[in-house]
């Protein structure tokens, strides 16, 4: 049962959430798209849990699911991406393993939120080494929430409510900046020239979401969530005019830029205050 708990709090904490339901239902947004893509993903979600266990890295963290997210989003990239295979199973349980170790590893290294650096490190090489550039899509696509669903590689209607259902189980403020962070990042994008299909494919605003969230997560003014999306945007947006394969390096990114920004400010006031009162 505990291995169970954390695997679920493991693909919630995609979206910066933590409860069992929130997981169920992205489970089952997965499945409902790609019953293949949720075996991939549950089995790296299993191998990177079972193995922070094993090692015993930070019993707290592997049961609230940070040892899981990584290793689901590997999955998942390994199922879309890679024509269906047996030997998947074997390439997505090992994908899992390797990205709890890159996360222990990085944890150790620096207390700063590596968010998701291992899955990207793990998989943004192989594609660009396979050569892959945008995935195929549709013309005329129309939804609101692509970018949402996006966030685990799905466009899908039911699959993009089901997770909000699952975001508002961790309160309607994080649910509410998720679909400000899609459309805001998508509108940035659309600034630089992203085509419209790609946009409304929700491809340009799903690093969006992440930011949005994640930024919300920590806690900041809403002034450095919307700086931080609009970060986002635009780093999508070129990449997606360049045709590179981004995942979610520009969520990355844009946080550590906001953080390390919104620090330095508050540094450089307190040290102000610090000098008047020396004066």
């Amino acid at each position: 049962m505990a291995l169970l708990s954390a695997m679920l709090a493991g693909i919630s904490q995609i979206y910066f959430v933590n409860h069992l339901l929130a997981g169920l239902l992205m489970l089952l947004a997965v499945a409902w798209v790609s019953p293949w893509m949720a075996l991939l993903m549950l089995l790296a979600v299993a191998a990177a849990t079972l193995l922070a266990r094993w090692r015993r890295w930070e019993p707290a963290a592997w049961r609230d699911g940070l040892f899981g997210f990584n290793a689901a989003l590997v999955g998942l990239a390994i199922g879309l991406f890679a024509p269906p295979s047996p030997w998947l199973l074997a390439l997505a349980i090992l994908g899992g393993a390797l990205s709890a170790a890159i996360y222990a590893g990085l944890r150790r290294l620096a207390g700063i939120p590596w968010y998701t650096l291992p899955f990207n490190l793990l998989v943004l090489p192989w594609l660009y080494l396979k050569g892959t550039r945008l995935i195929e899509v549709p013309e005329g696509h129309q939804f609101a929430l692509s970018a949402v669903g996006q966030v685990v590689f799905l466009p899908d209607s039911l699959s993009a409510l089901l997770i909000c259902a699952g975001l508002s189980l961790a309160g309607a403020g994080l649910l509410c900046w998720a679909v400000i962070g899609g459309v805001l990042a998508s509108l940035v994008a659309w600034g630089v020239g992203v085509n419209s299909d790609v946009i409304t494919f929700g491809l340009a605003g799903y690093n969006g979401v992440l930011v949005a969230i994640g930024l919300y997560w920590h806690r900041l003014a809403p002034g450095w969530i919307l700086a931080g999306i609009v970060a986002a945007g635009l780093m999508s947006g070129l990449m997606l005019q360049l045709g590179l394969p981004m995942l979610t390096m520009p969520f990355v990114l844009s946080c550590w830029l906001c953080l390390a920004l919104r620090q330095g400010i508050c540094y450089q006031e307190n040290k102000r205050i610090r000098d008047r009162e020396k004066a």
